[in-house]
């Protein structure tokens, strides 16, 4: 079968990790490629291949492409899906979807009406170790639910001054950044929490928060930073055992313990290439919404956000204005 032709649209530091990943399966390339910066497209297309185009609906509507992998910074995002629905183009949207949760539903419902694949780009659940997790969660592996925590606290005010983090228009923040793959993860393995409490460090973005998700039985703390080292990891601890993950959003290995005896789940696997092989797959076999990323996963994590951002009081120039 031909490898499944890839539109890139934005080349940045995570379309180059991405990319990097993409072009060793033996199953996807990248054939188009925008950036705002001419240079920068050229520059990433030597490396990791695809056609420089001048615009990126030029890009989006190349007659080759199958799938367009949108990784301009958030606040582009709904912007760049639209114009791909509009040309009738499958669509890898990078995290966080959108700004908030109402944008997030028209867009689902105009790729409803356009009858054209979109989803997030939430690569922790296209693998193996996560689902694994999962399993060991669904089985009750480690007996009833008693404590969890997941926390993803790195000091990226020290290690970068890129605008995007504090920036408000740039959906700047920890939440948004690092936060969505702590509540995700958490979704994906209990459900909807019966409620949700946050408390951020704020200034004009918040820099930490922390998060409480209440199941009743028990509570998941969520610990974000990106200000402190705090450490990246999911904990969960029941009446059986114990689970712990490191790196959970990225992780190569899942550890189980019960009564004493450990198992190891481990794996080599290209993470970001298997996300790209899945939705590949989805696409060709002519879905329309994410069987990996529902659009309903999606719409229901940004409005956990939602209701964080409320509670913390922070709105978006753009939800102010009413504009995208």
């Amino acid at each position: 079968m031909n490898k499944f032709k890839w539109a890139y649209i934005g080349c940045g530091g995570i379309a180059q990790i991405t990319a990097a990943e993409l072009i060793q399966t033996a199953d996807n390339e990248i054939t188009a490629v925008w950036n705002r910066t001419r240079e920068k497209a050229e520059k990433f297309a030597e490396i990791y291949g695809g056609q420089v185009y001048d615009t990126a609906l030029e890009a989006i509507r190349a007659p080759e492409v199958e799938g367009v992998y949108i990784n301009v910074n958030g606040d582009q995002h709904a912007y760049f899906t639209r114009l791909c629905l509009e040309a009738g183009k499958p669509v890898l949207c990078e995290k966080p979807f959108t700004e908030n949760a109402a944008v997030t539903r028209e867009l689902f419902n105009y790729a409803h009406r356009q009858k054209v694949y979109v989803s997030e780009a939430m690569w922790t659940w296209h693998n193996k170790p996560a689902l694994k997790v999962k399993d060991w969660i669904q089985s009750q592996a480690i007996g009833d639910m008693e404590d969890v925590v997941c926390a993803f606290e790195i000091p990226l005010l020290e290690q970068t001054d890129n605008p995007r983090l504090t920036t408000p228009e740039m959906l700047g923040g920890a939440l948004l950044d690092l936060g969505i793959y702590t509540i995700r993860y958490i979704y994906e393995l209990f459900g909807p929490p019966l409620s949700i409490q946050c408390a951020g460090h704020m200034e004009e973005v918040d820099l930490s928060d922390q998060i409480v998700m209440n199941y009743g039985n028990f509570k998941a703390t969520l610990l974000v930073s990106m200000e402190k080292e705090g450490g990246h990891y999911f904990e969960a601890k029941g009446t059986k055992g114990s689970i712990h993950v490191p790196y959970f959003h990225a992780a190569h290995k899942a550890i189980l313990e019960v009564e004493g005896q450990t198992e190891a789940f481990t794996t080599n696997d290209l993470l970001y290439g298997q996300q790209f092989s899945n939705v590949a797959e989805e696409i060709r076999s002519g879905r329309k919404t994410g069987l990996k990323i529902s659009a309903e996963s999606t719409l229901a994590v940004m409005e956990l956000m939602d209701e964080c951002r409320r509670q913390m009081g922070l709105v978006y120039p753009q939800e102010k204005t009413g504009t995208e």
